[in-house]
């Protein structure tokens, strides 16, 4: 494995080099290269016309084949032809003179040297149309037609590097309800929206006398570049909010219907990049603006920079981020486990796995601080195989010690959206030689929402290995009820937030009945998280809970610690034992 990383690591700077030479010569991207070029390709064929001599003017003049194909190459076809020709004209006296064959040979080696540099020429133009293709797409989203996050990415680092200064704003608008619109409309409804947001905004800037270039940046999000050279504002600022919330708000018509896009807009307007040491931050500012307007149902947000030096949770937590392997590795991250008790009969069949990480400078960090963070990138895809990994091993080492759970291990959208990801969870079961029906998952709201039909598929295969599903954090996403008769779940998860309020809240207590009565109505089991007194622990037992789980029977534990807990109650909780 580590031999592997170091070749990729060396393999990529490597790539990138070669790939810039190319863009810079082959492709000729400016006119210092090409004048660069010819000036080399110049002085090369003169030291050849200086070196001829009467006693070597074949070896010599076959030099110039070097030159006609470094010309063709480079310039094409027609240059290389020209360039052929211009070398048989300057050599012809001396071949005529002084070679012996006369004319016939001259134009047999005149016709050689502009075959190749046709031949070289047309190889030139397919290999830079090729390139020239590779480059575009990687600029241009092919659903759309518009110029792609990429190129937004790498216009914002050009400004960035010329410190450019005067008025700019970054828009990001999502679309939440894309994937219904394509599902009944089709899949180019997108494209259609996105270019009436365009035309739109396009108005928009006659008004402010900005400039504007639109890209498409992710399959339901748009984002505008908004420019002015001058000191004069866009608008005010209000006003300038209130007509991009008109830009979204207004109907969409798409082949004959009018239809209504759920717009979430992210702003974040600066006038300066001399102060941006990174140029995609002004994007990535737009896009958090515009996840929090998502998350809070909100039309616009706009991004205020200094909210994140305020924040010293969020910037934590970006610092953090670069450590999660080296915790992984080093074993800084490590394991707990807290017991689910039947409520019925008090046995302990059951406990969830929860990440911690003891860092050796910062300490405790806690799993709120990198875990959501993580989520939103390929980090959750380790810290997901650790914990499985690591609750696999564990559930070998306490069967052989007689000692027969289950644990449970939670699990992100992105590991279920991956192809792979139930065969690797199997395949690890079979490799410990543990049946399928010793693991559990958990699963949240909000991971049903992002691609629900692949997140079923996933679900439905680990319920056919007999893997008991819990929807967890039951009651505070939107669409529960909407997906339970869908879903292959087996436990709901009620969210602590109702449970810790049993005691001093009526509501609650009518609210966690009420979801125990749907649940077993749709033979769905309860789990009642957060149980932290006695009272709560009678009520949801009469109320007919089916699991409880919390401070009261038992807080988190180490392996070590269970193991102790769980022999000392002989595998059942009894009131008073904790």
């Amino acid at each position: 494995m580590g031999s592997n990383i170091e070749n990729v690591t060396y393999y990529i700077p490597k790539r990138m080099f070669v790939k810039t030479i190319i863009k810079k010569y082959l492709l000729m991207q400016d006119k210092h290269s090409m004048i660069e070029m010819g000036v080399f390709i110049a002085i090369a064929q003169f030291f050849i016309f200086l070196m001829v001599s009467g006693s070597r003017i074949n070896e010599m003049t076959n030099l110039s084949l070097i030159t006609i194909i470094c010309t063709a190459f480079f310039f094409g076809e027609l240059a290389g032809l020209l360039f052929a020709v211009a070398v048989a004209m300057c050599f012809s006296p001396l071949w005529l003179d002084l070679s012996g064959y006369g004319s016939a040979w001259w134009v047999v080696r005149a016709f050689s040297f502009a075959a190749v540099g046709l031949a070289v020429g047309g190889m030139s133009t397919a290999i830079k149309r090729r390139l020239n293709f590779e480059e575009n797409i990687r600029h241009i989203d092919v659903s759309t037609g518009l110029p792609s996050k990429l190129a937004l990415s790498e216009k914002l680092s050009e400004l960035s590097k010329a410190q450019a200064t005067g008025l700019f704003a970054i828009v990001v608008i999502t679309i939440s309800n894309r994937k219904i619109l394509s599902e009944t409309f089709g899949n180019d409804v997108t494209k259609s929206i996105f270019n009436q947001f365009k035309d739109r905004c396009m108005e928009l800037t006659k008004r402010t006398k900005a400039e504007i270039e639109t890209y498409s940046i992710d399959s339901n999000q748009i984002a505008f570049f908004f420019g002015k050279n001058d000191g004069d504002n866009f608008e005010t600022k209000e006003k300038f909010e209130d007509s991009l919330v008109g830009i979204a708000k207004k109907n969409f018509l798409h082949n004959g219907f009018f239809i209504h896009a759920d717009s979430h807009i992210g702003l974040y307007r600066f006038s300066d990049f001399s102060e941006i040491n990174q140029g995609e931050l002004p994007l990535r500012y737009a896009e958090e603006a515009a996840d929090t307007a998502m998350k809070q149902m909100k039309d616009l947000v706009v991004y205020v920079p200094s909210n994140l030096a305020q924040n010293p949770k969020h910037s934590k937590a970006t610092d953090i981020l670069g450590e999660i392997d080296l915790a992984i590795r080093s074993r800084w991250m490590f394991l707990v486990y807290q017991p689910k008790i039947d409520m019925a009969t008090g046995k302990i069949d059951s406990v969830e796995a929860l990440i911690r990480w003891n860092h050796p400078t910062r300490g405790f960090v806690p799993p709120g601080l990198f875990i959501p963070q993580a989520e939103q990138s390929t980090l959750i895809e380790n810290i997901t195989d650790f914990v499985i990994r690591q609750a696999i091993l564990q559930l070998k080492l306490w069967q052989r010690s007689g000692i027969y759970v289950n644990i449970a291990v939670n699990i992100s959208t992105y590991n279920l959206l991956q192809p792979n990801f139930v065969n690797k969870v199997l395949s690890l079961l079979k490799e410990k030689d543990l049946p399928p029906e010793c693991l559990e998952i958990e699963v949240t709201e909000g991971s049903l929402i992002s691609d629900f039909q692949h997140v079923l598929d996933s679900l439905k295969r680990f319920h056919d290995a007999k893997i008991k599903i819990y929807l967890d954090d039951f009651g505070t996403g939107y669409s529960s009820f909407q997906y339970l008769q869908r879903l292959p779940i087996d436990y709901l998860k009620i969210d602590q937030s109702f449970v810790r309020n049993l005691g001093a809240n009526r509501e609650s207590k009518e609210i966690v009945k009420a979801i125990i009565d749907l649940a077993h109505t749709i033979d769905i089991k309860t789990v009642a998280e957060g149980v932290e007194t006695l009272s709560d622990y009678e009520y949801l037992n009469n109320v007919k809970c089916d699991v409880g789980q919390g401070y009261f029977m038992a807080k988190p534990l180490t392996s070590n610690n269970f193991v102790s807990w769980y022999s000392e109650n002989n595998g059942v909780f009894r009131i008073g034992s904790n």
